[in-house]
């Protein structure tokens, strides 16, 4: 079917000084400087893998099965290359007051130059108490795939069980361009986090945090649209003959605004008992997403998609005994519930998926100062959620877009060595 290549090509150097500015203690000073090359590759796969065969005359998709093949004029090359450089200083005012600053220059072949900084500052009230905050400012550039590539798959529709096929084209593609595609730009984004961190002579310590990312021109892929017989025609033309029997197709475009906020809180307990080292931690995250500009704000389908497809609330409690060469250690992770969707051509069907929770245990053998033996049982109450009940046709038992491993239980052993 062909070959897809990613390959990145970087340099950097940085360094740090400290410079003796008079203060409580010498600031510390960050720099450097990168340059990295990013190449996209589709390989041509053979001929048969995207031919029409003589079966798309009695309606069968044309190509290889699932996935049609890269064809010849398909196949090429695509590069991006970005330079950078950046600086970060960090000062302790004074004893108990830590403040930095960091700016980073980065300029892309494909896009321009971004600017992009960010600011903190710890204060610590008691030895035992601080608080924290930092905001700052974010981009990541269309990599040359997204850019560049065309891309064919094709699907079972669960309602119909008619095969669909699929077209993305590279937004800079003349039908895309037709339809409204527009060159990609770079996501930017910004942050904002405040926290407390504390701990006490009894061994208990914790952190709370809270933040909020705000994304501009999320990359997402458009809305499907469907071709006239003479776009299809155009598209054979220009060395696609999957295009033929496409039932829509999209682009990668700079579509939506989003919002995520949410909250961190982290507990840990340990004591030394029994000659040995008692460990308890408690991790919990609540985060919500709302996409708050751009189409998909109006299309409430794929907001609710993008809203709901993963678990707001999150927790894991894991407890590890050490003593001497062995560690044992059982964890508990839960999830959230989540939306999901079957994604078909004659409308979504959506599923809600409750929440989750999982055991796992292992044992950890330090055999000497080189080589550890680690025995893990990861989901040893073999538990299953539950199943994709759309998906069946397509001979899928348990969603693909779980937020966990959907094949039950498992142990391995792992031999650690160090040299």
């Amino acid at each position: 079917m062909g070959t897809q290549t990613q390959t990145e090509v970087t340099l950097n150097a940085d360094g740090v000084y400290r410079a003796n500015w008079g203060l409580s203690e010498p600031v510390n000073i960050a720099f450097g400087a990168e340059r990295r090359e990013e190449t996209y590759s589709v390989g041509a796969g053979d001929a048969a893998s995207y031919a029409v065969g003589p079966g798309a005359k009695d309606g069968l998709a044309v190509a290889s099965n699932g996935f049609p093949g890269f064809s010849d004029l398909q196949a090429g090359e695509w590069s991006q290359v970005s330079s950078a450089a950046y600086v970060d200083v960090e000062a302790r005012l004074i004893p108990a007051w830590t403040v930095g600053a960091a700016v980073r220059y980065e300029d892309y072949d494909s896009f321009g130059g971004t600017t992009n900084g960010k600011l903190a500052t710890r204060y610590e009230f008691t030895q035992n108490v601080a608080a924290r905050a930092s905001v700052s400012t974010g981009f990541r550039a269309p990599t040359p795939g997204q850019m560049n590539s065309l891309s064919v798959s094709q699907g079972l529709d669960t309602v119909t069980l008619q095969v669909f096929t699929n077209g993305r084209l590279s937004p800079l593609n003349p039908i895309a361009v037709s339809k409204g595609a527009r060159p990609l730009e770079p996501e930017t984004s910004s942050n904002t986090s405040a926290g407390l961190v504390w701990r006490t002579d009894i061994g208990l310590s914790g952190t709370v945090d809270v933040y909020q990312i705000d994304v501009e021109n999320r990359l997402g892929q458009s809305a499907s649209i469907s071709l006239t017989k003479a776009e299809k025609d155009a598209l054979v033309a220009q060395g696609y003959p999957a295009a033929a029997s496409f039932t829509s197709v999209n682009w990668y475009t700079n579509d939506y605004d989003t919002r995520t906020k949410g909250v961190d809180i982290v507990t840990t307990y340990t004591r030394p008992v029994w000659n040995g080292r008692l460990s308890l931690t408690l991790a919990y995250n609540h985060n919500e997403t709302e996409i708050t500009g751009g189409t998909l704000n109006a299309n409430p389908t794929t907001k609710r998609i993008f809203e709901e497809g993963l678990p707001q609330d999150n927790a894991a409690f894991t407890g590890t005994f050490r003593k001497g060469a062995f560690e044992y250690q059982v964890r508990t992770r839960y999830y959230g519930a989540w939306t999901d969707s079957t994604g078909n051509t004659t409308g979504d069907i959506f599923q809600r998926f409750g929440a989750m929770s999982f055991v796992d245990a292992s044992v950890l053998w330090d055999i000497d100062s080189r080589l550890s033996l680690k025995v893990s049982a990861e989901n040893i109450f073999n538990q299953y959620p539950e199943k994709a009940i759309f998906q069946a046709s397509r001979g899928i038992e348990y969603s693909r877009n779980a937020p966990y491993d959907t094949y039950g239980g498992q142990v391995y052993v792992r031999l650690n060595a160090k040299f």
